[in-house]
């Protein structure tokens, strides 16, 4: 029989388990060796063989593999198999390359871990999913990912996301009743499946399948793969695509300018076949996948965890950052400081979810049975408290499982003194509306003494108005309170007639027909300490250009008091509520988007209409959050950020990025090292492009003026693969550089290669192009075979000023420091090295037709070469002179 068509009896008896107590530990450990963990099997590795083979799946290397065809049927054999040769090399490079950024890739899949709530030895616990065992007591709670699957035991308003498995986009809605026919997925409504999500409610569950076992594991889907998808790789594959395409057409017309020059068609067959290689950034992929995937696994280690590399891009470009505010600006560490009851207000002692704390009302100590109002708060708060909080001793920090908010007040409970095991032997649960936003409070319908006792919570405003005798008084103490930065809790009653509700079932509109008159109790005042070194990094971070908003449901006296104290509302800016995003008309929302800096009392549907909203200007925005509601913002958004520590499981699959410390800080330093990894790699690109650009124009040039092809096809595949294969890397572990916070330091690019870029391309590589000619037009009627040694160390020396060159487009290389970047003083050590051998070994000058060359020679070389560093070190002072003459007006 299936786990839907038993009974919870049947099913507690077969797996040895207690609803009430859970499994105990020894079961637990037992099971855990039998069984194994909860994880679903990760996909089987590529064999070395298949990634080596895939190296040569790419458009560049198919051109190559046509030169060397080329160059061996017209009769130049050894270059033919130096081509095929270095193309292997640079295969078994790249399945080097491809294994690392594997390993790196796997390290980061273990950054993403996901708990559950379960019930052993008769206590709740906070546990690693890939530790539940089947029989475990499951504790479900909204936002949350279901772990296992499971069949329930009990559910309040549970209702579950099951799109992920049958594509229904409505929440269904759960029982615990026993099904007796037999079911589709869909409609076992009695279950829960791994990698759902809780959209409201919550359950009780008991777990029946795990890991491979489960309906997920069965269609072998993986929830929680990184995606590996490189736009930046494929915009540089269509620009050498259209690169190609435009030498492509250049040989074309070179070949009739040759013909017409008297050339012979094998010289000119050759010559063109050079310029293609020429072309062809052999090494780029390889070295764009090992930034992008080492500077995330460098942000991992700062408690970034990107899931998604195409997010490293969005980060770089980020100009819009929208805050929740909770746990990102603050501590999440909420506690009750102030409590307003009969008319006073009570304060309360006491740091994070500690118990320890006392109570005080016109200066005198209170604790439970003193004072019957506050008993009333503390009866409500443990009632309707559904978190679970979990102190990590290792990092002094609180988990919680569930609302923050209930957990501050089940605390300050406790502070009182209530025995919540006596509230529970008391109190007996009828029935109960789970938070909803769309309605702002939390209810419970209690069994008490042969009466109903309805407790509620909620946002103020909307008890005010379920409140009888809410009054001038409870008004005056609600405005000094907001005014003081405090999230206030409403909480009022209502006692009903048993009889009136015991009879109707799970009838949520007859319920809510039954709080339309309550009495009013009390506020919880709760505060939420603003982190330390927040207010500092607003003030960077506005400073880098960067539009802070703060987009919170928070009443606006409450969000306006701490936008203010950050620094993210000044004098001139604006603040919205989420009634007048639908009032305002579209023009004037767009005409005052650029001054608003605080979106008060806004649901998930507002945030994603803030997103759209300054994506019609044209801006990248990157969104914070950390509900189950948050998930559509966060996928609207250029860059999803969720909260490691506060964000529900939803919440985290959706992002693209995970701040494992949810502090504001690690925004900020999650787009600097965007900005970081985006300038490294334009770096790469620029010395790529720039290096290949100068040997193409050597060879243009040399057709154009009928000389002899001034370098072979192997001693440019030399240049290509070993100079710019060291070189590039380098470049690539540039240190972070200083001041990308700032404003002047980002212009804003849709794309990686902009006009600046090229202009800097053919700055450095027109001089390149032509030192080199003039090098090869001093030997070549003389001795061929030297002043094709000559060009290839011209061009290798030009390749390793540039690298010099390329290290910063703006700072001079005194300002950057020499010594700042031992990869590259280590790669420029080895490719001169090599370089010296390739003109003096006996067998690589047979290869590479090089000869020996003189220190009179090299002297020349060093001539010719040594002005580009200074030309592109002048570029970079009037670049800097002309901006601070911007600045200065």
């Amino acid at each position: 029989m299936k786990a839907y068509q038993s009974t919870i009896n049947e099913l507690l008896q077969k797996y040895k388990t207690s609803a009430e107590q859970g499994l105990s530990s020894n079961e637990v450990r037992q099971r855990l060796e039998k069984h194994g963990p909860n994880t679903l099997p990760e996909p089987p590795r590529d064999p070395l063989l298949l990634i080596f083979v895939r190296q040569f799946q790419n458009p560049l290397i198919y051109i190559l593999l046509i030169a060397a065809a080329i160059i061996f049927f017209v009769g130049n054999k050894m270059d033919a198999f130096i081509i095929s040769g270095v193309l292997s090399f640079n295969a078994i490079l790249g399945t080097i390359q491809e294994g690392r950024t594997q390993n790196i890739l796997d390290r980061l899949r273990h950054f993403i871990t996901t708990t559950s709530v379960v019930l052993r030895d008769g206590e709740k616990e906070v546990i690693h999913d890939e530790n539940i065992v089947v029989g475990d007591i499951i504790v479900l709670h909204e936002g949350e990912r279901i772990p296992a699957d499971a069949r329930l035991i009990e559910v309040n308003n549970l209702k579950i996301d099951e799109a992920l498995l049958t594509g229904e986009s409505e929440g269904i809605i759960k029982t615990s009743g026993t099904i007796s026919r037999e079911a589709s997925i869909a409609d076992q409504i009695n279950m829960v499946f791994r990698g759902t999500s809780v959209l409201s409610g919550s359950g009780k569950a008991i777990v029946t399948a795990i890991g491979s076992d489960t309906e997920i594991g069965h269609l072998h889907i993986s929830i929680e793969g990184i995606r590996t998808d490189m736009p930046l790789k494929h915009e540089l594959d269509r620009l050498a695509r259209g690169v190609l395409v435009l030498i492509f057409i250049l040989c074309v017309a070179l070949l009739g300018i040759g013909l017409l020059l008297g050339k012979t068609f094998t010289d000119l067959l050759v010559m063109l076949t050079a310029l293609f290689i020429c072309v062809v950034p052999e090494g780029l992929p390889v070295v764009l996948t090992l930034v992008l995937v080492t500077g995330a696994h460098r942000m991992a280690k700062k408690n970034i965890l990107v899931k998604r590399l195409r997010a490293v891009d969005a980060l770089g470009r980020t100009e819009v950052i929208v805050l929740d505010k909770t746990g990102t600006l603050t501590r999440n560490e909420m506690v009750v400081s102030q409590v307003y009851v009969s008319g006073q207000l009570c304060s309360i002692s006491g740091s994070g979810y500690f118990k320890q704390g006392t109570i005080r009302c016109n200066g005198t100590e209170t604790m439970i049975g003193m004072n019957p109002h506050i008993d009333a708060l503390a009866l409500a708060g443990t009632l309707l408290n559904r978190s679970e909080i979990e102190y990590v001793k290792e990092r002094d920090i609180f988990k919680i499982k569930g609302e923050p908010l209930e957990a501050a007040m089940y605390i300050f409970a406790q502070k009182l003194g209530l025995d919540e095991k006596k509230v529970y032997d008391a109190y007996s649960l009828i029935y109960e509306i789970p938070f909803d936003r769309e309605y702002a409070y939390h209810a419970g319908f209690y069994k008490y003494n042969g009466k109903c006792i309805a407790f509620v919570v909620g946002a103020p405003e909307i008890m005010k108005e379920r409140c009888h005798n809410f009054d001038t008084r409870a008004q005056e103490s609600l405005d000094k309170m907001l005014a003081v930065g405090l999230r206030i809790v409403s909480v009022g009653a209502i006692t009903l007639n048993l009889d009136q509700v015991e009879n109707h079932g799970n009838d949520l509109t007859f319920f809510k027909s039954k709080l339309e008159s309550i009495e009013f109790m009390g506020f919880f005042g709760i505060q939420d300490a603003i982190r330390p070194d927040v207010i500092d990094m607003i003030s960077q971070s506005r400073d880098a250009g960067l539009h802070i908003v703060m987009a919170t449901g928070d009443h606006k006296k409450t969000a306006l008091y701490v936008a203010k104290r950050v620094g993210i509302y000044r004098e001139g800016d604006e603040v919205v509520e989420g009634k007048d995003l639908e009032a305002l008309a579209y023009d004037e929302l767009m005409s005052r988007l650029a001054r608003i800096t605080v979106f008060a009392r806004v649901t998930p549907a507002d945030k994603l209409r803030i997103v759209r909203l300054f994506h019609d200007l044209g801006e990248v925005v990157a969104m914070t959050g950390d509900g189950v509601n948050d998930t559509p913002p966060l996928i609207a958004a250029d860059v999803g950020i969720a909260m490691g520590g506060i964000g529900t499981e939803v919440a985290k699959a959706a992002a693209d990025v995970v701040l494992l410390d949810d502090s504001f800080v690690h925004v900020v330093s999650a787009v600097e090292q965007g900005r970081h990894i985006l300038y490294a790699l334009r770096r790469v690109v620029l010395y790529f492009f720039t290096t290949n650009l100068g040997e193409v124009l050597v060879v243009m040039f040399a057709l154009l003026l009928n000389f002899p092809l001034p370098i072979l096809a192997a001693q440019i595949l030399w240049l290509n693969f070993v100079t710019d294969g060291f070189l590039d890397v380098a470049l690539a572990m540039e240190p972070k550089e200083d001041g990308l916070l700032r404003q002047d330091w980002f212009k804003k690019s849709r794309y990686l290669i902009d006009k600046s870029l090229i202009i800097k391309t053919l700055y450095m590589a027109i001089p390149m192009g032509l030192g080199s000619l003039i090098i090869f037009s001093f030997y070549y009627h003389t001795d061929l075979d030297k002043a094709r040694t000559l060009t290839m160390v011209t061009m290798a020396l030009y390749q390793w000023f540039n690298a010099w060159n390329c290290r910063s487009e703006r700072k001079p290389i005194f300002e950057i420091g020499w010594f700042s970047n031992r990869w590259l003083i280590a790669a420029t050590v080895l490719v001169g090295v090599l370089q010296v051998l390739v003109v003096r070994m006996p067998m690589l000058q047979r290869i590479f037709k090089t000869v020996p060359l003189s220190a009179k020679e090299f002297g020349l070389i060093l001539l010719f070469t040594a002005p580009l560093f200074f030309f592109e070190e002048a570029r970079k002072w009037v670049v800097r002179t002309r901006e601070q003459r911007v600045d200065s007006r």
